[in-house]
């Protein structure tokens, strides 16, 4: 996976005025990238800032799974895990622009 995105790690500061909002920066670069509008506490910018770590994650997961799966799978369960995989790779796919 090449990363298009904004270098991670992300962060997020809470708290601004006047409505309570959520600012999402990168860490490596100091850039602004999200700014949250609402009093949610900064669940919303807290979920903005974690996406660097949860697409890293999702990637080495579901290359896991399909090895695993190609190589160890036994048939009992072949659509399901089918199914999960390609539904994962898609989203990974929605997140970087690529294909599924």
């Amino acid at each position: 996976m090449t990363t298009q995105h904004t270098p991670g790690p992300w962060y997020f500061e809470a708290g601004y005025a006047p409505h309570d909002q959520g600012l999402v920066s990168s860490e490596a670069t100091g850039q602004s990238l999200a700014t949250t509008y609402s009093d949610d506490g900064g669940f919303n910018a807290r979920l903005i800032a974690a996406a660097p770590d949860m697409l890293a994650a999702l990637v080495a997961l579901f290359e896991n799974c399909a090895m695993v799966h190609k190589h160890w799978g036994d048939g009992s369960n072949q659509n399901e895990a089918t199914a999960a995989i390609n539904a994962g790779f898609a989203a990974i796919a929605k997140a970087t622009g690529g294909d599924a």
